[in-house]
Formats: structure tokens, C-alpha cells, sequence
């Protein structure tokens, strides 16, 4: 993936923007049933997506890595998921969907210092 910088940074910016939008909301209605999901857009979503983007410009020889597409699927599909547990979370009481998404966060974290690890060496 020769742009999975861009790709992280742009689909951060997006979570970001929503969450933005979803504060909003939240403010002007004097909602705050979403809380956890706002959190969940901003600081998964947007801050750690943007820091894995920042990660892969800083040392690009990282994109060549035949797990850099799975280590980006991973990290911006769990990051998803956290949004969507949030949600349910929110509304039921149930983390059956936080869950396995927090632990495939964890996964693309580790995979991410994999690839860091075997990747950043050149520089």
C-alpha cells in the first residue's frame, strides 16, 4: 500500500469530522447519551488512526511490508467497531461488540510495532 499514510490520515480526518459534528449535537441538544461514542470517534478513531498515519510517513520503508495492508484493515476496521460498541454500549449495556474490537485494537498496536520493528531499521 503506497499511500497507507494518506489512507489512515484521511479516514482520522474523517472520524474526526463526524465526531466534531456529533459534539455539536451533543451540546446543542444537551444530549449526552453519546458520549462514549463521541470519545470513541475522536480518540480511536482520529488520534490513534492519524498517529499510525504520521508512523508509516515517518518511515516509509514500513509501506513495503507485506502485513502493512493487514495491519491497516485491522487498526481502521477495529476502530469501527469501537465506534459501533460504543453505540451499543450506550444504549444497552452490552459489550459484546467492545469487546472483540478492543482486542483487535490491540492487535494492529502490536502489529504496528512489528512492523516498526522490522521495518525502521534502515533508517
Amino acid at each position: 500500500m503506497a499511500h497507507i499514510d494518506r489512507a489512515y490520515i484521511a479516514i482520522a480526518l474523517l472520524l474526526l469530522i463526524v465526531g466534531e459534528l456529533l459534539g455539536l449535537y451533543m451540546g446543542i441538544a444537551n444530549d449526552m447519551r453519546y458520549r462514549s461514542v463521541h470519545v470513541a470517534m475522536v480518540l480511536p478513531g482520529f488520534v490513534t488512526l492519524a498517529i499510525y498515519g504520521f508512523i508509516y510517513r515517518l518511515w516509509p520503508d514500513m509501506k513495503n511490508a507485506a502485513l502493512a495492508p493487514a495491519q491497516f484493515w485491522i487498526a481502521v476496521l477495529s476502530a469501527i467497531g469501537l465506534v459501533a460498541g460504543a453505540y451499543h454500549f450506550s444504549f444497552t449495556g452490552g459489550v459484546w461488540i467492545a469487546a472483540p474490537a478492543s482486542l483487535t485494537t490491540i492487535a494492529a498496536a502490536i502489529l504496528l510495532l512489528w512492523l516498526f520493528w522490522t521495518g525502521s531499521r534502515k533508517d
